[in-house]
């Protein structure tokens, strides 16, 4: 009996047993620290692609370039380019590695696992480069132009991102002295309309892009124009025996010929004459002409000119006599002192009531030889007339 009730509860327990429902074990699958990643590199530098997996196990990972061309399986690299390498800081690191990175290089890499389905990570690589001026399409360091011409200066320029130019004009303030202004509009092709001699200057382009070094070129632009004289004085006067300067200003570009000529013919240095030339400033000099021991014969018109291939240009200057002046004859003054009046006297008399003659009787009275009466009178006489008395001592 109780063989069979043990037998009973082997058998209920077994049949729990087989009837217990089944349990599933399941393993991680390897997973990446990121889905993408933005990488960025200047052209030249080292640059690493990063890639980090978790619970890898046995699976296996491989490297495609952007187009999708294997580089690496596990650290092994498969293609012969021997800048890519496998870094692996960390355990579950897989970093490429690319040497001496190029333009070509950019794109999008994938890190990827072999498992079903494939699992991969995306990095995409930006390759950047400096600005650099490619001289055989760009305008040369020296260009010429005529007045009046219209030109074009170019900066043929290449960098990625792309990159700006802008242009410069060395502005001359003198020959010592000068400063550097932004001109016209940013682009690789600056042009110049109805170019003047005042634009006879040197230019710069600057290429920049956010990376380092920015470039430049610099272009010399030289305006060629006729002559123009100009005069210092044009008359000049001095006495014969003396000497006497004239100066004439030249500008022209190219400076080819500028002399002093009289009567016709060009004037050479000797005993006489003497010619100095002056750098003054830019596509100007002065002609100096010294005339010593000045005779009769070195009056009249001295002749300034130059000449280019453009034009011609000349401008006269008179030499006159300067006579030396006649003094004013000389005025002998008397020594004698002046007369003057020192003190004027006026007497002023009127006759009272008791006056027995006029002037006029008075004097008839001593016509007739009344000589008392006359003497009487002649009182009055004074005292009725008014008399102005000069006293000079």
């Amino acid at each position: 009996m109780i063989g069979l009730l043990g037998l009973d509860f082997f058998g209920l327990v077994l049949g729990v047993v087989t009837h217990l429902p089944s349990v599933k074990v399941e393993t991680l699958e390897p997973s990446f620290d990121a889905p993408i990643t933005n990488v960025t590199a200047v052209a030249g530098d080292t640059v690493t692609l990063p890639c980090s997996i978790k619970d890898l196990k046995d699976y296996k990972v491989m490297w495609l370039d952007h187009r999708s061309k294997t580089l690496t399986l596990e650290t092994r690299r498969i293609i012969a380019d021997e800048r890519i390498t496998i870094e692996r800081p960390h355990i579950s690191d897989w970093n490429l590695f690319i040497h001496g990175v190029e333009l070509a290089d950019a794109g999008k890499y994938m890190c990827q696992i072999n498992t079903d389905p494939v699992k991969i990570k995306y990095v995409v690589l930006s390759v950047h480069e400096p600005p650099v001026i490619i001289p055989d399409l760009s305008s040369p360091h020296r260009v010429t132009a005529k007045e009046g011409d219209t030109i074009q200066l170019v900066c043929n320029v290449t960098g990625v991102p792309a990159p700006t130019v802008t242009w410069y004009k060395k502005s001359s303030f003198s020959r010592h002295h000068s400063s550097m202004e932004v001109i016209g509009y940013d682009g690789m092709v600056l042009q110049i309309r109805n170019i003047s001699r005042y634009c006879d200057d040197v230019y710069q382009c600057v290429a920049t892009n956010g990376v380092e070094p920015s470039a430049s070129r610099e272009m010399t632009v030289t305006v060629h124009f006729p002559p123009e004289i100009r005069l210092t004085n044009s008359k000049i006067k001095q006495r014969i025996g003396k000497e006497t300067i004239l100066d004439c200003e030249v500008t022209s570009n190219p400076q080819l010929y500028s002399a002093w000529t009289k009567d016709g013919r060009p004037i050479q240095n000797d005993d006489k004459f003497k010619i100095d030339l002056y750098d003054d400033y830019k596509n100007t000099l002065t002609l100096s002409l010294k005339i010593s021991d000045i005779q009769e014969s070195d009056f009249g018109a001295y002749r300034c000119e130059a000449q280019n291939e453009l034009g011609r240009d000349y401008q006269d200057t008179y030499l006159y006599e300067l006579k030396p002046q006649t003094p004013a004859p000389t005025v002998q003054r008397s020594t004698q002192r002046p007369t003057t009046a020192k003190h004027v006297y006026i007497f002023t008399w009127t006759p009272g009531p008791y006056t027995p003659y006029t002037p006029r009787q008075d004097y008839q009275s001593s016509a007739n030889g009344q000589s008392k009466i006359f003497s009487l009178n002649v009182a009055y006489l004074m005292g009725i007339l008014t008399a102005v008395c000069v006293l000079i001592k």
